[in-house]
């Protein structure tokens, strides 16, 4: 295997989980190393497949009644991951699958059972993926709410332009100082972010970069929806689509029910400045050097 180095922050290869990987792209295995079913071959336009998962609590009915129509009428074969329910987590198992000291050193809170059960769901959904012989996926949340003709133009021309991209995120938070990179139809744009984005309420991710996330998933060290945009340690390609072309409707998560109090001693805010900081002069370094590389080569 590839010799790796990665942040301090990224987690271990998940070795037990996901033996014998190997990288694919040689580019990519400098980063990080592809996932044993993530497969290498070069896919053809016309025979692409792409599969929509949207994760779902067993009990939240309601929800995925509201988001179903929309999934439906994009014309994209569907199935629906049934989320965990993180209220179920013992602190036994929390404790055995995240690192708590750095939870709490880089997001000022100790983990809240619905937010490792959030993520241990998008593990779910990016392992059924895996498991399918499909190339791409669609991933939902059940609280998003989209126009599926438009979306359906923006992800077959998505399809066309893969070549610029590695995940593409269709519902985020904050600004994120957009860079074009490409022209979209119904006046949208494919763009990297230069400064910080986070949720993962909609995106498209190829099979190379989700066995990427897979094999650095655990211990659990932040909240998914930071984890999946830090594309530098990857060795991948984060977009979107601005202006955004979904957003989440559905009152509040029914994954994530509770809000931890933030800790506030002066050794953790220090350790969560220097990770900020961090991370917005990597995430700024990277993603603009992606930009130039699209723009001149």
């Amino acid at each position: 295997m590839t010799n790796v180095t990665l942040d301090p922050l990224m987690a271990s290869p998940s070795a037990d989980r996901y033996a014998d990987c190997n990288c694919n792209a040689e580019s990519a295995s400098k980063i990080a190393p592809a996932h044993p079913l993530a497969g290498s071959d070069s896919i053809n336009a016309c025979t692409a497949r792409t599969v929509t998962l949207v994760i779902n609590l067993a009990q939240a009915t309601e929800r995925l009644a509201y988001v179903l129509p929309n999934i439906s009428a994009l014309g994209i074969p569907y199935e629906v991951v049934s989320a965990i329910d993180g209220s179920k987590l013992s602190q036994e198992k929390i404790k055995s699958i995240v690192d708590i000291e750095s939870y709490v050193k880089y997001f000022k809170m100790l983990p809240e059972p619905g937010t490792i059960g959030c993520a241990l769901s998008h593990e779910k959904a990016l392992e059924r993926f895996l498991e399918s012989d499909n190339d791409f996926a669609v991933i939902f949340e059940d609280d998003v709410f989209f126009d599926p003709t438009q979306l359906s133009v923006i992800i077959k021309d998505l399809m066309k332009k893969r070549h610029l991209w590695d995940i593409v995120s269709f519902e985020l938070n904050h600004h994120g100082h957009p860079a074009k990179i490409a022209q979209l139809p119904l006046e949208k744009s494919l763009v990297f972010y230069l400064t910080n984005v986070k949720h993962a309420g909609a995106y498209m991710i190829n099979r190379e970069t989700a066995g990427k996330l897979l094999i650095y998933f655990y211990p659990i060290r932040m909240p998914f929806d930071h984890y999946f945009t830090r594309s530098w340690e990857f060795g991948v390609k984060f977009c979107g689509v601005e202006p955004r072309i979904v957003e989440q409707k559905f009152g509040n998560s029914q994954i994530k029910v509770s809000e931890s109090k933030k800790l506030k001693s002066a050794r953790i805010l220090i350790h969560n400045f220097c990770y900020n900081f961090s991370t917005s002069l990597k995430q700024t370094a990277y993603n603009f050097y992606c930009y130039l590389f699209h723009r001149w080569f």
